[in-house]
């Protein structure tokens, strides 16, 4: 796999850069496109970091961010199953709902 944005970024938070730059630097026709490209790239087991506040992406050697992005990583995670859940619930009521009306 070709590692076009791992291979373009700079190491440290402070040099995190924005999506919309990286992905004018490397000729994406959109932000989702990058975005698509860096999970496709972090699947391939490059560790790409994101800011959760929106200054962009970056490489770390620092073991203080590495530990802040798992810990954003996985409240999201949980954040999304609980989500999935509460609808997933909503659905099963839903079913049953029409289940009793037959």
């Amino acid at each position: 796999m070709k590692t076009i944005v791992y291979d373009s970024l700079l190491y440290g938070r402070e040099n995190a850069i924005p999506s919309a730059v990286l992905a004018d630097m490397h000729m994406f026709r959109s932000v989702r496109e990058l975005q698509k490209q860096i999970e496709n790239e972090r699947a391939a087991g490059m560790v790409i970091l994101s800011d959760p506040h929106g200054g962009g992406y970056y490489r770390s050697n620092d073991p203080r961010e590495l530990k802040q992005f798992i810990r954003t990583i996985y409240a999201r995670a949980g954040n999304t199953l609980r989500a999935a859940e509460s609808a997933q619930r909503a659905l099963d009521a839903m079913m049953e709902e029409c289940t009793d009306k037959e």
